[in-house]
C-alpha cells in the first residue's frame, strides 16, 4: 500500500517552519519598535537567500540519494540516519535551555548590527537563523527519506510549512492565540520518539551489511514476530509506526538494544547540557 502522507515530514516540516518564522517576526518586531522598518527588506533578502538555498540542498540530497545504489546506498542511508538523529536529538535539548534568552538574544545581535558598519549583518543574521532551520529539515527529511515514499514526504512537507506560515502569520497579527511552550514541548517529546526511531533504523540498515558481525549472532536475530499482527509494510498502522518511530515487526535484540541506548544517550546528555546551561545563561544575561 502506497503512502501518499508522510505524518513525520509534516510535523518536521510545521515545527522547523514554525521556528525559523518566530525568529523572523522577532527580528521584523524589533525594527519596528526602534523605527527601522527600512531595514526589513535586509531581513526578507537573507531569509529568501536562506529558504533557496535550503530548497537546493534538499534537491541535492534526493540526486545524491538517487545516485546510490547497492552497499553504497545502505551506507549512505544508515549514516544519515544516525547523523539526523543525533541532530535531531541536539537541537530539542538546546532549544528547551535556550528558548526564554532566544528573543533577549536576537534583538541584542540586532542593536548591535544596526549600530554597526557591516551593510550586510542584518541580512546575514536573518540568513544564518533561517538557513539553520533549513538544513535541520532537509537532514530530517534525508533520514527518514529510505522507509518513505518520495510523494509522500513531499505531500506532508508541503502541508506542514503551509499550515506553519498561515500560523506564524496569524501570531504575528495576533489574530490567533497559540501556546507555543506546549506545543513545542508536544513536539519536541514527539520528535525525540522520532529520533530515537532513526537511530535504531540507522544500526539496523548497518546490521544488514554485515558490520556487527554475522547475520546468524544471537544479537543479530529477531527475537519477536509481529508481522502476522502489524507488519511494518502491509498494514497501514504498521507502516506509520515505521515511518514515524522506527518500528520493526522482526525486531532484533541489537535494534531493540540501540533503541534503549539512544534513550540512556538522550538522558545523560540532558543531564549535561542542563549542567553546562545553567552556567552558560547565568553568563549570557549578565552579557546582554
Amino acid at each position: 500500500m502506497a503512502e501518499i502522507f508522510s505524518v513525520a515530514a509534516f510535523i518536521i516540516t510545521l515545527r522547523e517552519t514554525i521556528e525559523a518564522a518566530l525568529i523572523i517576526g522577532i527580528l521584523l518586531a524589533y525594527l519596528t519598535k526602534t523605527q527601522n522598518e527600512e531595514l526589513k527588506r535586509e531581513v526578507w533578502k537573507g531569509t529568501g537567500i536562506a529558504i533557496a538555498l535550503s530548497i537546493l540542498g534538499a534537491v541535492l540530497f534526493e540526486i545524491l540519494l538517487e545516485g546510490f545504489e547497492g552497499t553504497a546506498e545502505t551506507v549512505f542511508e544508515g549514516s544519515v540516519m544516525i547523523l539526523a538523529a543525533g541532530v535531531l536529538t541536539w537541537m530539542i535539548i538546546w532549544m528547551f535551555h535556550n528558548a526564554k534568552y532566544l528573543k533577549l538574544e536576537l534583538e541584542t545581535k540586532v542593536k548591535a548590527t544596526i549600530s554597526g558598519t557591516n551593510p550586510y549583518g542584518l541580512m546575514l543574521l536573518a540568513f544564518v537563523a533561517v538557513f539553520r532551520e533549513g538544513v535541520e529539515t532537509v537532514l530530517f527529511l534525508a533520514g527518514i527519506r529510505s522507509s518513505t515514499e518520495r510523494f509522500a514526504v513531499l505531500t506532508g512537507s508541503i502541508v506542514g510549512i503551509s499550515i506553519a506560515i498561515i500560523l506564524a502569520v496569524q501570531l504575528v497579527r495576533g489574530t490567533v492565540r497559540l501556546d507555543l511552550r506546549q506545543f513545542f514541548n508536544v513536539t519536541s517529546v514527539i520528535l525525540i520518539l522520532f529520533a530515537a526511531g532513526l537511530f535504531s533504523q540507522g544500526v539496523h540498515e548497518f546490521q544488514e551489511l554485515g558490520v556487527f558481525g554475522a547475520s546468524t549472532a544471537m544479537w543479530n536475530q529477531p527475537i519477536l514476530d509481529l508481522s502476522g499482527i502489524l507488519n511494518d509494510k502491509t498494514n497501514a498502522l504498521g507502516s506509520l509506526l515505521r515511518s514515524l518511530f522506527g518500528y520493526q515487526d522482526k525486531p532484533t535484540l541489537l535494534e531493540i538494544g540501540a533503541y534503549f541506548l539512544y534513550w540512556i544517550g538522550i538522558g545523560l546528555t540532558y543531564l549535561k547540557i542542563s549542567k553546562i546551561s545553567r552556567t552558560y545563561n547565568v553568563n549570557k544575561v549578565a552579557q546582554l
